[in-house]
């Protein structure tokens, strides 16, 4: 009986240790996707909620810390992902993006507008993502027209990106509303169908820089192949990096590009 209760402690530590092991797993594939909620950037951002005609967005917004509105700043929309979705207008912060943008350093070489709104749950940003779901363009472009007017923003420099869902929504919204961006930086995203294609001629003279990984099995890594060869077949102007051993989870990978954020604020409408 001893025995029989000595294996059954041995079996439940194991157990345990398994849990364990799995549960930081987890973890550590959360962090690599943006879970880490940082305080200091939800610190760092006003919590407001846009009510529209075309419906109700609660967002987060940056001003630089000096803002002056005699002086126009670039801003910057960034789309989340699909696990983000909800009304907390806290959830949509935990992704990567806020955090290499919002540093100290990159503060200082680009100060801006940084605005994150959170998409409802059971909804998408753009038509057709999610069958049947509420598409928020028409109430995202009513939120970038109202902080446009509220604040001093450069309307030269506007900028769009997203990972995910969030790279769809990066497409979606330079098809949507073309001309509007100055550039954009879509993320393991692309068009929804082989045939959406056929609106790549509304994005040709937006400089567009997209990202995916050639083992994504989420979002298949064609979605954004083909619709960089649309953009190439018409001459569009379009940059793309593939990661040859990299999955979904290229957040942290692409927002830390040394490269990506001089491109970025280097774009003009003029």
């Amino acid at each position: 009986m001893k025995k029989r209760k000595k294996l059954l402690v041995i079996i439940m530590a194991c157990v345990l240790a398994l849990c364990a092991g799995a549960l930081g797993l987890y973890s550590a594939v959360s962090n690599n996707g943006g879970e880490a909620d940082d305080e200091r950037i939800l610190n760092m951002m006003s919590a407001e909620i846009y009510k529209g005609p075309e419906g109700k967005l609660p967002y987060r917004i940056y001003l630089p810390e000096d803002y002056d509105p005699t002086q126009e700043y670039p801003l910057v929309l960034y789309l989340h992902h699909v696990a983000r979705r909800g009304k907390d207008n806290r959830a949509q912060m935990r992704d990567n993006y806020a955090q290499f943008l919002l540093s100290e350093e990159n503060l200082a070489k680009f100060p801006c507008v940084f605005l994150a709104p959170q998409c409802p749950k059971n909804q998408a940003w753009v038509p057709g993502h999610d069958e049947g779901f509420a598409d928020n363009a028409a109430a995202l472009m009513g939120l970038l027209e109202q902080v446009g007017s509220a604040y001093s923003v450069d309307p030269s420099r506007v900028y769009v990106t997203g990972m995910s869902m969030g790279g769809f929504g990066t497409w979606g919204m330079l098809a949507a509303y073309p001309g509007y961006f100055a550039a954009a930086a879509p993320i393991c995203g692309g068009w929804l169908q082989k045939s959406d294609v056929e609106y790549t001629p509304l994005l040709k003279d937006t400089p567009i820089w997209a990202f995916h990984g050639a083992l994504d099995t989420a979002v298949p890594v064609e979605r954004t192949r083909d619709m960089v060869k649309a953009l190439e077949d018409i001459g569009g102007n379009v940059t793309y990096t593939e990661y040859p051993e990299e999955a979904h989870l290229i957040g942290e990978r692409v927002y830390s590009e040394p490269e990506l954020f001089p491109w970025l604020f280097a774009q003009s409408k003029n």
